[in-house]
């Protein structure tokens, strides 16, 4: 696709979206920039109100909460023996006890990693020496960064792991590297709530890359495990909202509707012509011409059908192509 041409559709698409919107929950937010380049966000991808101290406190199920602020999630759950605490962003290093010590006066006993990386859970050193869960993959890599604000975890797991603390019980389990190795899902029965951080976004497309996927069959495989869970409300991590069963299932459609996409185009677009268009020997560019090719053939596509139903379409999409593209290529897998 020439940039004219791709201009031309992200004009035409944001001339429908430009009007201002009243959220369910908030007072009306203003649409983009008449100037910037993006399509507006659909109405369900805008930021929500905050509260008076700078962070949205939802609550989940009768004992589960969640924090929000700036883009970045967490969660909790109160026992009567003490706080499980799922993740600790750096991002909601204040936010995080101040919404706590207005549910509870109980002190946080039990920290669960959902992964290693920094974003969620380089605040974990702030709540002293408790209970720290994660995957055996993720206190490796934890090690291996020697991060003092990531403290090593105290208890690990392979493939499940049943938490109960109290009268709390938590179900964290392991479908496999997806977003990063060592990724898991932490499913509350009694909250009918799940945990899994990077993989679904409520009402926006993947951020590129995934967030550096160390597997994107495995986010895909992810998706299917999401999508069976008995649940009303999950948390993805990011983003401004809470997420629904009806979140995941769209997300999925999503996640496959790309992988299958860019599966049709890397078949019609043999990469041997485009090694002639090259300097003899230079494979860099041969392979940028070849994924440009690919991408060109998916990207319409994608904006056809999914530019106002998700928010962020337009930005990283191509990127997310070549990743999938390089995935088919390399992971090659088989029953996807």
């Amino acid at each position: 696709m020439t940039e004219t041409t791709r201009r031309g559709m992200l004009k035409a698409a944001a001339a429908v979206g430009t009007a201002s919107v009243v959220l369910r929950s908030g007072p009306a937010i203003a649409a983009a920039p008449a100037q910037s380049k993006y399509v507006p966000l659909p109405a369900d991808a805008k930021p929500l109100p905050m509260g008076p101290d700078g962070y949205r406190l939802d609550r989940i199920g009768p004992e589960m909460y969640a924090v929000t602020a700036g883009g970045t999630q967490s969660a909790f759950v109160v026992s009567n023996r003490g706080v499980i605490l799922l993740d600790a962003p750096p991002a909601l290093a204040t936010a995080l006890p101040h919404a706590i010590g207005k549910v509870t006066s109980k002190r946080v006993t039990h920290l669960v990693y959902s992964h290693h990386h920094a974003d969620h859970i380089a605040g974990a050193a702030a709540f002293g020496d408790i209970v720290r869960i994660a995957h055996a993959d993720t206190a490796r890599l934890i090690r291996a960064d020697r991060d003092k604000a990531r403290p090593m975890p105290t208890r690990t797991f392979t493939d499940r792991y049943s938490l109960t603390v109290g009268d709390q019980h938590l179900e964290l389990s392991y479908p496999g590297p997806n977003h990063e190795a060592g990724n898991i899902i932490v499913h509350a029965p009694r909250q009918r709530a799940a945990l899994m951080i990077d993989v679904v976004l409520p009402g926006w497309s993947p951020f590129s890359a995934w967030g550096t996927a160390d597997s994107v069959p495995g986010v895909l495989r992810s998706h299917d495990v999401l999508a069976k869970l008995d649940i009303d409300t999950f948390v993805g991590g990011h983003v401004h909202r809470l997420g629904t069963p009806k979140d995941i299932k769209v997300s999925r459609e999503f996640t496959y509707d790309l992988w299958n996409e860019t599966r049709k185009a890397v078949a019609a677009t043999p990469s041997t012509p485009f090694f002639g268009q090259v300097e003899p020997g230079h494979n860099w560019a041969a392979f940028k011409l070849w994924y440009d090719a690919v991408a060109d053939k998916v990207e319409p596509v994608i904006y056809r059908k999914w530019l106002h139903r998700l928010a962020g379409v337009d930005v990283f999409t191509r990127d997310n192509i070549v990743t999938v593209a390089t995935s088919q290529m390399l992971d090659a897998p088989k029953d996807l």
